[in-house]
């Protein structure tokens, strides 16, 4: 059961990545172009990676309680491993996930207008870059 949560949870991981990388790249074509009208349009793109996001979330928080790898007793805080998968990682993907809610409801308060899609790009842009410092590339890379 762990082997299958914790390969989705990497597999996923790759797409949600694609997705808000996708969505800042869009983001920033449609204030490129300056066309307004966008938003409401490609709202369900922005609306499908946060999605996402949370998908990867629940299974996150499943494997925070059944991996080997996170072990919360004596000399946890020390290792720098434990300490990654048990508090770094979480922490920082929920985090993430706070950003894209936050720039997601902020945007639809300025529906239609060039300021909905600077607020997606900031938010995402962020997430993204937080999503890439806590992607665990030893793991990725072996």
């Amino acid at each position: 059961m762990y082997n299958i949560i914790q390969h989705t949870h990497s597999g996923i991981m790759w797409i949600a990545v694609a997705m808000l990388f996708l969505s800042v790249l869009l983001a920033t074509v449609i204030l490129i172009k300056k066309k307004e009208e966008c938003f409401a349009k490609r709202e369900k793109i922005f609306k499908f990676t946060k999605w996402l996001f949370y998908f990867q979330a629940v299974l996150g928080i499943v494997l925070l309680f059944i991996s080997e790898k996170v072990h919360f007793g004596e000399g946890f805080m020390k290792s720098k491993d434990l300490r990654f998968y048990g508090m770094e990682h979480p922490l920082m993907m929920l985090i993430v996930i706070a950003f894209l809610a936050i720039g997601l409801f902020k945007a639809k308060k300025k529906a239609n207008s060039l300021h909905a899609i600077r607020t997606i790009l900031i938010f995402y842009s962020i997430a993204l870059l937080i999503v890439a410092m806590m992607i665990p590339w030893k793991a990725v890379l072996a």
